[in-house]
């Protein structure tokens, strides 16, 4: 059969079942009436329908009753030839621009009646807690900051330090340019670039434990998913 038009009743996550790639015969190019009004109500700007992400969403919202895996993801980029270096990312980030997705692990749609992700919600109503002037301040104090540590450093003070402080990779992969405030973070943060970093294992569940990270259930799953992944690799 045909991609259905959205079902204009409820859809519970316990019906929906593994969507068959072969019944597609095209991807629609426009979004449901309906979800297009929903986007206009609450000024949300999905992708545009002919990018691989709007082309995955379009499919799931002509199609309410079924969820895509990853193999189905595959398929279903292979069929219509859409490029990218992995399918599922195409489907399951929509929750970013304001729409609420699947919680379901491994099983991507979008919910049905529409309503608003909660990273909308949180950027709507995201407001600094004090004034004009306070919001300014803290601004300049956070430029001063990045001033003094990184820009007003002279270029002979700066360092070479490992990205990874648990690797015993010695090549210049593994190094890194950095001012001497880094010095303080090298045994506790893998180094990505200069200025952006991970903690390492330990350093995360301290962070954790003391409340200076707070991770949603859909990041956890999302973490739990990938170090397993990773594990698997060297069992």
């Amino acid at each position: 059969m045909d991609i259905m038009a959205a079902q204009e009743t409820s859809t519970n996550a316990s019906e929906r079942s593994l969507i068959v790639i072969d019944s597609i015969s095209k991807i629609p190019d426009s979004y449901p009436e309906e979800f297009n009004d929903f986007c206009r109500a609450n000024n949300l700007k999905p992708p545009k329908i002919n990018s691989g992400n709007g082309k995955a969403l379009a499919a799931m919202l002509a199609n309410p009753s079924s969820y895509f895996d990853r193999d189905t993801c595959d398929k279903f980029v292979d069929k219509f030839d859409i490029k990218t270096r992995d399918s599922i990312q195409l489907f399951n980030k929509h929750y970013g621009f304001g729409i609420q997705t699947s919680s379901e692990r491994g099983k991507n749609y979008i919910v049905y009646p529409y309503c608003l992700s909660k990273k909308h919600k949180m950027r709507k109503n995201f407001n600094f807690d004090g004034t004009e002037e306070e919001k300014n301040n803290e601004i300049n104090k956070i430029k001063s900051s990045i001033q003094s540590d990184y820009i007003d450093v002279g270029n002979s003070e700066w360092q070479l330090g490992h990205k990874n402080p648990d690797s015993e990779d010695n090549t210049s992969s593994n190094l890194v340019l950095q001012p001497p405030i880094q010095a303080k973070y090298r045994d506790n943060y893998i180094f990505i670039d200069t200025i952006t970093k991970i903690p390492v294992p330990k350093k995360m569940k301290t962070m954790i434990e003391k409340g200076e990270i707070n991770l949603s259930n859909d990041q956890i799953i999302g973490y739990y998913e990938l170090f397993d992944n990773l594990r698997q690799r060297i069992i």
